[in-house]
């Protein structure tokens, strides 16, 4: 179904052919490292989760962020136990279980996978997973929360990358600039300096492809919704299909145009209310400013004093600004700063 949250099948996407193909090229072709980088909600964790289901072979999915706001520091230890648990969760899908079947480092048993021996570190694991000798892809979800870890995974993907034959890493980031600070593929003190990789980017849909995804999934559903109310939707949501999908849902629960434009609001005011909270209340001033029109630097900083109701210095607010767009929430253009999400944009505008 388009527009259910969760899709284990190419037959439930819309589209993505293109990148899909290219990552099946890329793992068929032996590329040791392939990153998948777009703004938030455009469907890169569905992407890379349908195709583990799709390809015939060992596939291992690992949600960094996940991880990190649970443990902050993401060892190595951490990382085994994801590996383990994955292929728990996985062991229905044919290529899964083989692997299993082949590793000795775990155990299948009556009550899941689980190690032969406690003492079993991170690298054995992947030597393990490389004697198998079939290739198997792991995929970091939000990679770029790996650089919180005391550990230099950069180093171990870098090693994986002159080393390992058999497997296929796949991280990817939301935050863009982030990520690709910590991979460093051009920085020459970086451990992945020049290492070989695949970059495979998904771009919002267009209105043309935002307006048939929607008739295909109300075709889907037997539910008749009009051609005017959908070009409303598409205008509104921008061809970001995780803001589609939540309305195209919202539709097949029963709620009208509005209610569900309005529900989708709702949810955006949430996320990234949530989001912006492990950082900085500035931040989310800052979003407030530009939502309401405020896009150059010295109204953004008016802005922000009136609310803070103090002054602050320049260095402070820069530094504030960079990290926004560096996390992949705002953007600088020749004529200021702007929400990269308009469906936040909109949300934040009515927040008050």
């Amino acid at each position: 179904m388009l527009f259910s949250r969760v899709k284990k099948s190419r037959d439930e996407m819309f589209d993505r052919e293109y990148e899909f193909n290219k990552i099946i090229s890329a793992i068929t072709d032996g590329v040791p490292l392939i990153v998948v980088t777009g703004i938030r909600r455009v469907g890169k964790t569905t992407l890379v989760k349908v195709l583990l289901n799709e390809i015939d072979t060992p596939g291992i999915y690992i949600d960094a962020r996940k991880l990190w706001s649970i443990h902050a520091n993401i060892s190595p230890k951490v990382i085994k136990k994801e590996i383990v648990k994955s292929l728990d969760a996985r062991k229905s899908y044919a290529p899964v279980m083989r692997l299993l079947r082949s590793l000795k480092s775990v155990a299948i048993a009556g009550s899941g996978v689980e190690f032969k021996d406690e003492k079993t570190d991170l690298i054995d694991v992947l030597d393990d997973i490389e004697n198998n000798g079939e290739r198997t892809v792991i995929v970091f979800d939000e990679a770029q929360y790996l650089r919180y870890s005391n550990y230099d995974y950069t180093a171990l993907f870098a090693s994986l990358n002159d080393n390992y034959e058999n497997i296929t890493l796949i991280l990817t980031g939301s935050e863009i600039q982030i990520l690709e600070e910590f991979l460093g593929f051009n920085d020459k003190h970086s451990p992945l300096y020049k290492r070989e990789h695949e970059i495979v980017h998904l771009d919002r849909f267009s209105r043309d492809e935002s307006a048939m995804y929607l008739k295909e999934g109300f075709k889907e559903v037997d539910l008749s919704v009009g051609d005017r109310e959908i070009e409303n939707a598409v205008e509104v949501l921008d061809g970001i299909v995780g803001w589609l999908r939540e309305y195209g849902w919202l539709r097949y629960r029963g709620r009208t145009h509005s209610e569900a434009i309005d529900e989708v609001f709702q949810k955006a005011k949430s996320d990234i209310i949530d989001e912006l909270s492990g950082y900085s209340p500035r931040y989310l001033t800052i979003m407030m400013a530009i939502s309401e029109g405020y896009h150059s630097w010295s109204a953004i900083k008016a802005y922000v004093e009136r609310s803070e109701g103090k002054r602050i210095d320049k260095k402070t607010l820069y530094t504030a600004i960079r990290n926004l767009i560096r996390y992949g929430y705002i953007e600088k253009r020749d004529d200021g700063h702007y929400i990269i999400d308009p469906v936040i944009e909109r949300a934040l505008r009515h927040t008050r």
